[in-house]
């Protein structure tokens, strides 16, 4: 592992994206009951775009396709790596 890729992942993990900012301030400056709603409305969204995006790539087999092969590639090339390792 990367000293890159150490310090990139620790500032993805350690910030918080939106949706929990916009809670904690909904909760912080409403109480809980506005917090809870804030995190409903805010994973709601969250679900709504992910159905879309869904259905966006679905409804493309060029994409579909090419996803598959993306991923395919993504497990074989790790057990490449593994099968020419000196153990």
């Amino acid at each position: 592992m990367s000293i890159e890729f150490a310090l990139t992942t620790l500032v993805i993990v350690a910030t918080p994206g939106t949706g929990v900012l916009f809670t904690l301030a909904a909760g912080l400056t409403r109480g809980t009951r506005a917090s809870v709603i804030a995190a409903f409305v805010v994973f709601a969204g969250y679900g709504a775009v992910a159905a879309a995006m869904r259905t966006y790539v679905l409804s493309r087999p060029v994409v579909v396709r090419w996803t598959r092969r993306v991923f395919g590639v993504s497990f074989v090339a790790p057990a490449g790596r593994l099968a020419v390792q000196n153990r």
